[in-house]
C-alpha cells in the first residue's frame, strides 16, 4: 500500500511578460548579428519602457489581445518618433497604431524587403508593410483593399497571432453589409491543374499534391481551376490569384531545402474562408472570426449543424460559433414541419450560438415562414442574442421535456412521433 501523499499538480508556467520577449529579443539580436535586417531598430531603454507599460496595463485587467507581441514595420512605414523620409514622424500609420493601442510593441523599421525575415528569424512576432506579400517561411496574409488602411500585407510566426492582428487592424465600418463567414462543411477548393503545375520541381509538386489529398480527406470538394471555388488553392511560388486579391499563404516546412507552402485566395471580404482553412491545415485553433461587424444569432430547431435547414444557413454564409443553454425561461414545442418552436416558459433550452453579416441576417429574418419569427432570448450567463422562435398562440405539441430538438429527434427515431 502506498502511503506516501499524491504529488502535487504541476503549477502551469506563466506566458513571459512584454518586458521579458523585449529582453529576449534584443539578446537574439545580439547573438544572430542580424542588425542588418533593419533600417531603423529602437533604442532597447525606449522599447522596455513601453512593455512594462503594457504589462501594467494587463495586469490592472484590461484586455490586450496582442499583449507584449513584437512588432517590425516595413520600409518607408511611418513610426511615431522615429526618422522618416520626411523627417521625424509626428504618428505612426494607422494599422501600427491599432496594432500597439491592442498591446504590440515596435521593435523598429526593417529593411527593405527585410520584414518576413525578421519575423523568421524569431526578432519580431508581427511585421506589416505595404506592398506586394513576400510568401516565405512566414504566415503572409493580404487583405481585401480598404479593410486595413495604409498596411495591406501582415507578416507572422504563428496563425492565430496573425488572425488578431488582422481583426484589431482592420477598421469595423470597413465591411460591406454583405460577406460571408463560411463556406459550410464542404467548401469549394479550387487546384491548379498539371499545366499550371508543370513549371515546379517534382518535390514541390508531390508536397503539393499531398496537401490537396488532405483537404479531400477533410470533406472540402476539389474543383479544376478556372470553375467555381469557395477558395483557390496554391502553392506559395506561383502567382495566380491575380492583384488586390486577399490571400493568407501558410508556411508548411521544407523541401530539398527550400521553404514549402502554400497560398489561399478566396473573394473580397471573404478571408475568413482562407483563414479556416490554413487552420485546418496547421492544426491551429479555429478562434473567432476574423469580420467585426457580424450578427450572433440562436437556433435550436432544424437550423442547427446536421438538419437540414442549416444547409440554409451555409448559404447565407453564417457560421457556427458554438452551443448555448438558455436561462430557465423557456419552452420547447412541436410545429407542423416538423420543426421546433421556442416560446415563454420555466425552463432552459439547448441551441446554437451563429455569426452572419448583416445583409445576411436581414435575409435570415426576412425568410423564415410563420409561425417563426426572430425575437431574443436570454442566455444562461446573462447575455440576450436573437433567435429563432416561434409565435406562443400557435397550435403545438409540449416537447419541453427533451430540452433539445436532437434529444427529441433521437426519440422520435425509436419510439415514434409524440402525441399531444
Amino acid at each position: 500500500m502506498n502511503t506516501l501523499p499524491p504529488e502535487p499538480e504541476p503549477v502551469p508556467t506563466a506566458p513571459p511578460s512584454a518586458f521579458q520577449r523585449v529582453i529576449s529579443a534584443y539578446e537574439r539580436l545580439t547573438e544572430t548579428d542580424r542588425a542588418g535586417d533593419w533600417e531603423t531598430l529602437r533604442a532597447e531603454e525606449d522599447v522596455l519602457v513601453e512593455a512594462k507599460a503594457i504589462d501594467e496595463r494587463v495586469r490592472a485587467g484590461e484586455d490586450l489581445p496582442l499583449a507584449g507581441q513584437l512588432l517590425a514595420a516595413g520600409a518607408g512605414t511611418a513610426i511615431a518618433g522615429l526618422p522618416g523620409d520626411t523627417g521625424l514622424a509626428e504618428v505612426s500609420t494607422v494599422a501600427v497604431q491599432r496594432l500597439t493601442q491592442a498591446g504590440a510593441v515596435v521593435l523598429g523599421r526593417a529593411g527593405k524587403d527585410s520584414v518576413p525575415a525578421v519575423v523568421v528569424s524569431g526578432a519580431a512576432d508581427l511585421g506589416v508593410e505595404s506592398g506586394i506579400p513576400r510568401r516565405e517561411a512566414a504566415f503572409a496574409l493580404q487583405a481585401t483593399p480598404g479593410l486595413i488602411p495604409d498596411t495591406p500585407v501582415l507578416y507572422a510566426r504563428e496563425l492565430t497571432a496573425a488572425r488578431l492582428a488582422m481583426g484589431v487592424a482592420t477598421a469595423a465600418d470597413a465591411w460591406p453589409a454583405s460577406f460571408r463567414l463560411s463556406a459550410g462543411d464542404h467548401p469549394r477548393v479550387a487546384v491548379p491543374g498539371v499545366a499550371e503545375l508543370a513549371p515546379l520541381p517534382v518535390g514541390l509538386r508531390r508536397s503539393f499534391d499531398a496537401v490537396v489529398a488532405a483537404c479531400a480527406a477533410s470533406g472540402m470538394r476539389i474543383r479544376s481551376f478556372g470553375e467555381p471555388f469557395d477558395v483557390l488553392l496554391t502553392p506559395a511560388t506561383l502567382d495566380l490569384a491575380g492583384p488586390g486579391v486577399p490571400t493568407v499563404s501558410v508556411p508548411l516546412g521544407e523541401v530539398g531545402g527550400e521553404p514549402f507552402g502554400i497560398t489561399l485566395a478566396t473573394a473580397p471580404y471573404e478571408e475568413q474562408l482562407a483563414l479556416d482553412l490554413a487552420a485546418l491545415l496547421t492544426a491551429a485553433p479555429a478562434g473567432e472570426p476574423y469580420a467585426a461587424a457580424s450578427v450572433e444569432f440562436a437556433v435550436f430547431g432544424e437550423q442547427v449543424r446536421g438538419r437540414p435547414l442549416s444547409a440554409w444557413l451555409a448559404e447565407l454564409g453564417a457560421r457556427y460559433a458554438g452551443d448555448v443553454l438558455t436561462a430557465s425561461h423557456y419552452r420547447m414545442v412541436l410545429l407542423a414541419g416538423p420543426e421546433a418552436g421556442v416560446v415563454p416558459g420555466a425552463q432552459s433550452l439547448s441551441g446554437e450560438r451563429w455569426r452572419i453579416s448583416p445583409a445576411g441576417f436581414e435575409q435570415l429574418r426576412d425568410g423564415l415562414s410563420a409561425p417563426l419569427r426572430i425575437t431574443s432570448v436570454r442566455l444562461e450567463n446573462g447575455v440576450s442574442l436573437p433567435a429563432i422562435t416561434c409565435d406562443p398562440m400557435a397550435e403545438s405539441t409540449e416537447l419541453t421535456f427533451y430540452r433539445d430538438w436532437r434529444a427529441y429527434l433521437r426519440h422520435l427515431s425509436t419510439a415514434g412521433p409524440r402525441s399531444a
